[in-house]
């Protein structure tokens, strides 16, 4: 009896974990490139995020981190660029099209 309330109890312990940990999962933010903006301009991410850059502007668009610390290079009308995050990830970026002057985007660690 003592050992069948053990195991109920064990799974019920098993379950809470893997729900807690599902709640942790890193997580996808999507940013729209438009013509001169980031929609939007500031992500809120955690190291282990991806931030996803989807390019609706009308030309070809290239990101670049604070200090060069990390490049797109050119994302193609309807194209992506997928920046995996870390804790050393620079927390502001800069880009622009051929026809745009540069603009600029944030991620916030919080």
């Amino acid at each position: 009896m003592m050992l069948s309330s053990y195991r109920k109890s064990a799974g019920a312990l098993a379950l809470a974990l893997s729900l807690c940990a599902a709640g942790a999962m890193a997580e996808s933010r999507n940013v729209l490139i438009v013509d001169g903006a980031y929609f939007p301009s500031l992500s809120h991410v955690q190291p282990g995020d991806q931030v996803v850059f989807t390019n609706n502007a009308t030309g070809s668009h290239t990101i670049t981190g604070q200090d060069e610390a990390w490049t797109s290079g050119p994302i193609p009308v309807n194209g992506s660029y997928t920046l995996d995050i870390t804790a050393q990830t620079p927390t502001a970026f800069s880009g622009q099209t051929l026809e745009e002057p540069a603009f600029e985007g944030a991620i916030s660690f919080d």
